[in-house]
């Protein structure tokens, strides 16, 4: 196994260990603050996202990753800076 490959995967695995901490806040913060929630969601989703992208390189479908996953978490996180920008938190 390539060294690019073992580190795809090891991204993918701590990016959804990563993204546990956000969607927890976000289920337990969900009723009472929904500026956080918003928060929490945007950045799960964006771990999630780009987890998912190494995976997608881990597995050599790098179309895929590069074409949808890519782009995807990056106006994840872009959506996620302006709104903690805008809702100042």
């Amino acid at each position: 196994m390539k060294m690019l490959m073992i580190l795809d995967l090891l991204n993918f695995l701590f990016m959804m260990v990563a993204a546990v901490g956000p969607l927890y806040i976000a289920y337990r913060v969900r009723k009472r603050s929904q500026r956080l929630f918003v928060l929490a969601i945007l950045l799960g989703s964006f771990t999630l996202i780009h987890g998912c992208y190494h995976l997608f390189e881990f597995l050599g479908v790098n179309f895929l990753a590069d074409v949808v996953f890519y782009p995807l978490s990056a106006v994840l996180l872009l959506c996620f800076g302006i709104f903690y920008w805008k809702a100042g938190v």
